[in-house]
């Protein structure tokens, strides 16, 4: 890199930050600051044909379509009332177990982030409802945060994930091996978070040896609300078949992702309107569309703000230099995974899981797979970790989104909250590690390429 490109950067950087802390949305910032640096790399007409040209050239894709079909088929989902479904049912089949009242959240938390996409949707959406059920089985408010806010980022794995999509879109790796891929390490995300709720029910119990028959006795009745919850297995049964129709066809190699996505949206359609009535149907409909197009177009966004800011990267040899350098060092090469992991946790202080991936993956995948890692492996951990970094202190956006919906809830407590569920994800990203045949083995045994 020159003298000059290491001035742009810094100043680019510079701007980038500031814009954020003056709350402009992070697509502009990228955007902006990513244009100052064409500017001064290149000159103004350089700045105005990238910024003119930006939104088309990232636009213009085929695959991309794959997202905006994602996303209408999970907004038709929640309209349909599958994911309050999927929580009901949870909440029935879970309410004798220590800490019924939480792991219900918590799987209703997971069907909810996987028919949405979004972990801070999740959050900002059941953070009362499973904030009251867990304070009612006489639990505290500590760990009704950290099970929300945990519960978030599992659709982030659990397919079909938007940023899974975009991953793949970015590296230019195969969509349909990622959404796999991110089946089994999803489960056990849930399997470790669910112990991990056990654990502090059971030492909850024992620090209030003396209250421990009221809390017990609290739990019971708990457990007996959830029994008298109409549960809609119907709903859950549709919640079944949407996945299998996107999922399922994917992993026989009958479909494209993005023809699965069309099945997927087509199914959720239909089953808004078995589960409507005439006039409901339109409105959810039209609801639908509208919600959808909202998020398609921030979604589509962000892209274009960090394709204006990779390129300025590209054009001053940032991302190039990096690359070398790290492959070029004499280091192991599982070091060099564990610091690009680490490198991913400062970004969420600032931004959103989408925007993450964004900035991150063009950077680290070339890296990692320069050593010769498994690419599917290596997106998995990616996300993984950027999710991760919603819920870690000291601005993880997960927990001030909680914050900011439940009133009793207090920052300092919400993040001890989470805490033991940071350590779970620690464990999780572990096992993914000394153990690649968790994440591989789905998309192995299927028809996709």
């Amino acid at each position: 890199m020159t003298g000059a490109s290491v001035g742009a950067l810094v100043a680019v950087l510079i701007l980038f930050f500031v814009l954020l802390a003056i709350r402009l949305h992070v697509a502009f910032a990228l955007m902006l600051a990513g244009l100052l640096g064409v500017v001064m790399l290149r000159s103004t007409d350089a700045a105005v044909s990238t910024g003119a040209n930006a939104p088309f050239s990232t636009a213009a894709d085929y695959s991309l379509i794959i997202i905006p079909l994602f996303i209408f088929m999970g907004v038709l989902a929640v309209k349909a009332g599958l994911a309050q479904a999927g929580f009901d049912v949870a909440s029935r089949v879970l309410r004798k177990l220590p800490g019924g009242a939480a792991l219900s959240s918590l799987a209703g938390s997971g069907m909810f982030a996987a028919v949405t996409g979004s972990s801070v949707a999740t959050v900002a959406t059941l953070a009362k409802v499973s904030t009251e059920a867990i304070l009612k089985a006489g639990h505290s408010i500590k760990l009704a945060a950290g099970v929300v806010c945990a519960g978030g980022t599992l659709g982030v794995l659990i397919p079909p994930s938007i940023i899974l999509v975009l991953y793949g879109i970015i590296t230019e790796e195969s969509i349909g091996r990622l959404l796999l891929a991110g089946i089994a390490p999803g489960i056990l995300t849930i399997l470790i978070y669910g112990m991990t709720i056990m654990g502090l029910v059971t030492r909850e119990r024992r620090r209030t040896a003396g209250t421990a028959n009221s809390l017990i006795e609290r739990e019971r009745a708990a457990a007996e609300e959830a029994k008298k919850i109409k549960m809609d297995g119907m709903g859950f049964a549709y919640l079944i078949v949407i996945f299998a129709v996107s999922i399922g066809t994917i992993y026989l190699g009958v479909a494209t992702p993005t023809e699965a996505a069309s099945f997927g949206a087509t199914a959720a359609l239909i089953i808004l309107f078995i589960r409507s009535q005439k006039s409901k149907f339109l409105t959810g409909l039209k609801d639908s569309l509208v919600e959808s197009i909202g998020l398609t177009s921030m979604t589509f966004l962000l892209m274009v703000g960090a394709g204006v800011f990779t390129y300025f990267l590209a054009l001053s040899g940032a991302s190039t230099a990096l690359v070398d350098a790290v492959v070029s060092a004499d280091v192991s090469p599982y070091l060099v995974l564990v610091l690009c992991l680490l490198m991913i946790i400062p970004l969420g202080m600032f931004l959103d899981g989408t925007s993450m991936i964004l900035i991150a993956a063009p950077l680290l995948h070339p890296i990692l797979t320069g050593y010769g890692f498994d690419a599917i492996w290596i997106g998995i951990l990616i996300v993984k970790v950027a999710e991760m970094a919603l819920i870690t202190p000291p601005v993880g956006m997960n927990a001030f989104v909680y914050v900011g919906t439940v009133p009793q809830a207090r920052l300092g407590e919400t993040f001890r909250g989470i805490f033991p569920f940071i350590i779970a994800d620690i464990v999780v990203v572990a096992i993914l590690i000394l153990v690649p045949d968790i994440v591989t083995f789905i998309p192995d045994l299927s028809g996709t390429t």
